[in-house]
């Protein structure tokens, strides 16, 4: 009995070991591919023991590195920060990519702990034709509206400089801005940053 109890012990801790390699790689490989399904390169790094609590979008810390993205084929929804409350730490840092009208030289989204804020810095521009060709894409969609509103205010042709660093906090997945300074040429930065933020957290 004792030795059939310790080769069912042996068994289940070679099926823990196996797991632990092999389900990370699983869930990772399908976060890179959403994130490059449209070009660019990205590399994701999941941990948790259990590794299973991956499966469920739960583990103790998730980092992503991209370059070259194009996030712009997703639309915003309600439950943004859905695929990245259940990590205690997050480290996203994203290089020279497209979110929807925006061109993004830099993005960094990270949070320490599972009751702290997100932290969000950011830089990039867009002009007015990219964001009235984006809006009129997104009439009746999430993020429509501002869009809209963004594409009215400033009436030429100049690329409009975007710089937010803002504290986020997830409320039921959706992105609730709680404070932080940002210079959008006098365009509110608050429902700016929970859009471009939305671009990038959905695909992940």
């Amino acid at each position: 009995m004792l030795r059939r109890l310790l080769i069912v012990a042996l068994v289940l801790l070679a099926l823990l070991g196996i797991s632990q390699l092999v389900i990370p790689a699983i869930v990772e490989h399908a976060a890179e591919d959403r994130l490059t399904a449209a070009g660019g390169s990205a590399e994701v790094s999941m941990s948790a023991l259990p590794a299973a609590r991956l499966l469920f979008g739960d583990g103790h810390r998730i980092t992503v590195a991209g370059n070259g993205l194009d996030l712009s084929s997703e639309t915003t929804s309600g439950d943004v920060f859905s695929n990245l409350d259940g990590f205690d730490q997050v480290a996203i840092n994203l290089d020279s990519f497209r979110a929807g009208p925006f061109k993004l030289a830099s993005f960094d989204l990270s949070r320490e702990a599972p009751e702290a804020p997100y932290h969000l810095v950011t830089r990039g521009r867009t002009t007015p034709a990219d964001v009235a060709s984006y809006a009129a894409d997104q009439a009746g969609l999430p993020g429509g509206p501002l869009l809209g509103y963004l594409g009215g205010r400033v009436l030429d042709d100049d690329a409009i400089p975007i710089h937010l660093d803002m504290e986020l906090r997830s409320e039921d997945g959706s992105v609730v801005v709680t404070g932080g300074t940002g210079t959008v040429a006098g365009i509110p930065t608050g429902p700016l940053a929970q859009l471009i933020t939305a671009f990038v957290a959905v695909k992940i």
